[in-house]
């Protein structure tokens, strides 16, 4: 016995609707459309409730921290750990505005107080410690331990901002 074969009829969508609404839709954004001329002015997302000022704003004070290599040092190998290496020798000059002040990394007579010129500086009662913003500048030559000796007195001298900045310059 042979099967009947089925004959597959082709459905074909009516296309038209979709095609009125389409046009319907097109119409419908080309009419409501403004257009806005920009003659020359720009409008900035600038706040609303301030205008120009005649008052002066007040300046904040701010610490600029500079750190450089006074004295560069030998890299020897470490007495405790032969996979490591240390500087011997090396000395850190620290900067604030005219101010300056020399140690060794390395050498530290009391780890509590690294720098007591430096702290002593930060302790002038003249600074607002939650507002002055403390910045410290790493120039070239400068290796984490030397940034961290600093960050360690600014922070136990309680300044809450502090922020880091490096420079690409060769000195």
């Amino acid at each position: 016995m042979g099967r009947k074969k089925k004959k597959f009829e082709e459905i074909k969508p009516d296309m038209t609707p979709m095609i009125d609404v389409t046009f319907l839709l097109l119409i419908f954004f080309i009419v409501t459309l403004k257009f806005k001329v920009l003659e020359g002015r720009l409008d900035a997302a600038l706040p609303k409730d301030r205008g120009t000022n005649t008052s002066e704003a007040e300046e904040i004070e701010k610490l600029d921290i500079m750190l450089f290599v006074a004295e560069p040092g030998d890299l020897i190998a470490d007495p405790d750990n032969k996979n490591l290496k240390m500087f011997s020798g090396r000395r850190i000059r620290v900067e604030i505005g005219a101010q300056k002040w020399y140690y060794d990394p390395f050498n530290l007579d009391d780890p509590e107080n690294p720098l007591p010129d430096l702290t002593q500086f930060l302790k002038d009662p003249a600074w607002d410690r939650e507002e002055t913003p403390v910045s410290l500048d790493a120039r070239k030559g400068i290796v984490y331990g030397d940034v961290i000796v600093i960050l360690d007195v600014v922070i136990r001298e309680k300044f809450q901002k502090v922020s880091f900045a490096g420079t690409f310059e060769q000195d």
